[in-house]
C-alpha cells in the first residue's frame, strides 16, 4: 500500500459512510403496482449476490428472505430509499377480497 493509498483510504471510507447515511434518511420513494419479476444479480468482482424485484418498471433491492416469500403478480406498495433499497413492503388486498 502506497503512502497516497494510506492517506486516501480513510477519506474514501468516510465519504462512503456519509453517502449511505444520506441515502437512508427521508424522504423515501413510494412505489405501488404489480410485482413484475424477480432476479438474482451476481457480481463477478464481489462474492455477494443482490436480490432485486421489478415493480412498475423500477428495480428495487430486497433481502433474500423477502425475495423468497414474494410471488410474481402480487399487488405491492414499497417504500424505498433514494437508491431503491426496500425499507418496507406492504401487500395491497382489494376490498372485495382475493380475486
Amino acid at each position: 500500500m502506497s503512502f497516497a493509498d494510506f492517506i486516501l483510504f480513510p477519506f474514501i471510507k468516510f465519504v462512503q459512510l456519509m453517502i449511505s447515511f444520506v441515502d437512508s434518511c427521508p424522504p423515501y420513494i413510494y412505489i405501488e403496482g404489480l410485482l413484475e419479476g424477480k432476479e438474482v444479480l451476481n457480481d463477478d468482482e464481489k462474492a455477494d449476490e443482490k436480490t432485486v424485484i421489478y415493480i412498475s418498471s423500477k428495480r428495487v433491492e430486497v433481502d433474500p428472505y423477502t425475495f423468497g416469500i414474494l410471488m410474481i403478480g402480487e399487488n405491492l406498495r414499497i417504500r424505498s430509499t433514494r437508491s431503491y433499497r426496500a425499507v418496507s413492503i406492504d401487500r395491497i388486498i382489494p376490498e372485495q377480497g382475493p380475486v
